[in-house]
Parts: C-alpha cells; structure tokens; sequence
C-alpha cells in the first residue's frame, strides 16, 4: 500500500504528516513524522544584515553647486527590492529541497500540500517533476500552525470503494 502524506509548510516552517488507517476506521489519523524550522527566513528583511557594510555611497554630481561638499556624501544601504525578491526566492527554495529530499526517500508516495499564498507557488514551481507528479491537491493557505486533527477538514477526497 502506497504511503500517503500531508505536507505544510511556510518561510519559515515545514511539517510532513503521514496519513494512516486503521481497519474500520473512517477518517484517517494524522501522525507528525517531519518537521523542520528555517530560522533565517523567521527574521525580517532588515534583521538578515546590518546597514553599516556594505553600503553603496551616493555619487558625487561634477556639476555640483558652489559650497558643495568635496566627498561623497549619503549612504544607501542596498537596492531592496531585487535583494528582497533574491531572499523570498532562497527561502523558497530551501523548503522545496527539503520536500524533495523526503519524497526520495518513498518513491512511490502521494502528497497532500498546503503552504502560504506568499511562497505556495514559488515552491511548487521548484519541486522536482518526479515529486510535483506525485502531488493530489495543493491548496494555497497557511495551515503551520494548525492541530493536525483539523487538516483532513482542507483536504477534501472522494471515498474510495
């Protein structure tokens, strides 16, 4: 019989549930089996590295007005946006290379995924296509932190006969 598991996950949290029934039992029991944090991508933005190194200076006009300073003055910290953008990615990125890295491990289990509207699709769309294939239903919801007894409630399947 093929393994089946609930995967959750968010920037910060990923947590694999296998799925188990028991002869005449209706709804399946959820048991935590994996569960990993990624303390870096817990941290805000400003928090990853200081302001101080690294700094990029303003430029100094040629055309500067009389009584301007000589040296450059003003510091910019970093371009956010494409630094922010390249962070998101990363942390994205490691939770997918942690699902892969469970899903080889059982070749022929099927999954069940939930993750935030944030990062859902950044982290499906770099899953391996032997892992993606396998997948049931993906919904788009943080669900980390809810009770495992509740999570078969978000993963509606038809009753096999």
């Amino acid at each position: 019989m093929k393994n089946h598991y609930i995967v959750i996950a968010d920037r910060g949290h990923l947590r694999i549930f296998n799925e188990q029934s028991g002869p005449g039992q209706f709804t399946p029991t959820l048991d935590e089996i994996h569960a990993m944090d990624f303390p870096h991508a817990r941290m805000s933005y400003t928090e990853h590295d200081s302001d101080m190194a690294g700094r990029f200076q303003s430029s100094k006009h040629h055309a500067a007005a009389p009584g301007a300073p000589n040296a450059r003055s003003g510091m910019s910290i970093d371009e956010r946006l494409p630094m922010q953008n390249e962070v998101h990615r990363r942390e994205a990125e490691d939770v997918a290379r942690a699902i892969d890295a469970f899903f080889d491990g059982d070749p022929t289990a099927t999954w069940d995924f939930a993750a935030d509207t944030a990062v859902h699709n950044a982290i499906l769309d770099m899953l391996s296509p032997q892992t993606r294939f396998r997948l049931r239903t993906s919904i788009s919801k943080d669900l980390v932190k809810q009770p495992a007894s509740q999570l078969h409630d978000f993963f509606k399947h038809p009753q096999k006969s």
